[in-house]
């Protein structure tokens, strides 16, 4: 669900404000706080309680380079259109490839989430309820599919009710 992610870089600490964050994209492309999209008080809180904070975008653009009256040249820069930012549970329980390595769970090949103290376990823990979130949805989906008559849909089993209690408490805590 989320194809366009990028991760906050965050700025420099001591320097008390958000002129060296950035968002980067997978491909190493880097938004600067210049752009019109870029929500500086959110890297600044970021910054400030030392969260990582995600982000969602629908297109990347690129500058072209000009060289501008007086000689000087400008740089080309990337900047994203319609940023979101997103928590790292969204990410992990919505977005792509999940891979587990030793205590961390990478995401797409790039974006790394240390689980914590428990390991391996955490990460699997994890994943397990990515994959029982997938069955909720389809069952959810099959169901309004195959909708009776008079509209009814029918009774959601407890176990999905339960997985999607879980799914909201992580969302929510976060």
């Amino acid at each position: 669900l989320y194809p366009n992610i990028a991760t906050l870089l965050r700025p420099a600490k001591g320097r008390g404000n958000a002129k060296g964050g950035r968002l980067m994209t997978k491909d190493g492309d880097v938004c600067r706080p210049s752009s019109n999209s870029f929500q500086v008080e959110r890297i600044r809180n970021a910054a400030e309680k030392g969260k990582d904070a995600y982000a969602v975008f629908h297109a990347k653009h690129r500058t072209v380079s000009a060289q501008q009256q007086g000689g000087s040249i400008q740089r080309n820069e990337s900047f994203l259109s319609e940023v979101n930012f997103v928590s790292r549970y969204a990410l992990l329980l919505f977005g792509g490839d999940v891979d587990v390595c030793d205590n961390a769970i990478v995401l797409d090949g790039w974006l790394k989430f240390k689980v914590g103290d428990k390991g391996q376990t955490g990460a699997i823990l994890i994943q397990e309820l990515r994959k029982e979130l997938d069955i909720v949805m389809t069952k959810h989906i099959m169901a309004e599919e195959t909708e009776g008559e008079n509209g009814d849909i029918g009774v959601i089993e407890k176990e999905c009710i339960d997985v999607m209690e879980v799914v909201r408490t992580l969302l929510l805590d976060e």
